[in-house]
């Protein structure tokens, strides 16, 4: 696997930088009424803001139910004109935790997602319009999570993580064509709140990479919020750190 000192050495996060909250924004996309509920979806919004609070941009999620389990989702993104910015659409044919998906950042004109097959996994990217699409193959294996297999993987597991569970996964990242080892563990718990890291797993390289930290409501098993780098690029090309913070139509 690619040495992750790169992965640690970017600063201004371009087209180029690895788009690790991409595997989580979206990725942060549904709730868990996706394993047993009758209903046929869900749809929610969560608005992105900056260091000084100021509206970067929102984003308007789109659940789709099957037999009571997620099938497809999709995510658009708005800037604060309500112009829209990029878009991410997802299946789940082979489960939750494998979500094949392709996304769009319109601005930056980049595109990368992933084919997941049976027995293993497409990674595609396209830097510019005047690139070609890179393409690799990873063979599937039980500890990877892809695209917003991420916020499956924490929900399927909320309770195991409240009780102090570390779990050691695989992030696979269209961005870099490449799949990292992180970990997912609890950070504090709040009420009925269950506040989540994912950061680097090698604890020496862990000292100075970006990590993610996710709110979730231990009681409906929904995301509230998250903050992270974005998955997007703003105007001037920068992936900035944002807070996202999410509402539900019930």
């Amino acid at each position: 696997m690619e040495s992750l000192m790169y992965f640690i050495g970017f600063s201004g996060f371009r087209k180029k930088s690895i788009r690790f909250a991409l595997a989580l924004f979206f990725w942060i996309a549904m709730n868990l009424s996706w394993l047993g509920a009758e209903a046929h979806g869900e749809t929610f919004v969560g608005k992105a803001v900056n260091s000084k609070g100021t509206l970067e941009y929102v984003e308007y999620h789109t659940v789709t139910l099957k037999n009571g389990k997620v099938s497809e989702s999709q995510t658009i993104y708005y800037d604060e004109n309500n112009k829209k910015i990029g878009d991410l659409t997802s299946e789940y044919a082979f489960g939750p935790q494998f979500g094949s998906y392709n996304f769009r950042d319109i601005r930056a004109q980049y595109q990368d997602g992933a084919k997941v097959s049976k027995d293993r996994i497409l990674l595609f990217r396209k830097q510019s319009p005047e690139d070609d699409i890179e393409e690799e193959y990873l063979a599937k294996e039980k500890d990877q999570i892809v695209g917003q297999g991420f916020h499956q993987f924490i929900v399927h597991n909320l309770e195991r993580i409240a009780q102090g569970e570390v779990f050691h996964i695989r992030l696979i990242l269209p961005s870099r064509l490449d799949q990292y080892e992180f970990r997912i563990r609890k950070r504090k718990v709040k009420g009925d709140s269950l506040y989540i890291r994912l950061e680097i797993d090698n604890w020496l390289l862990r000292l100075f990479a970006p990590h993610i930290d996710v709110e979730y409501d231990q009681k409906n098993r929904r995301l509230l919020r998250y903050e992270g780098i974005s998955n997007l690029e703003d105007t001037s090309g920068k992936h900035k750190k944002v807070t996202i913070t999410y509402s539900y139509e019930s």
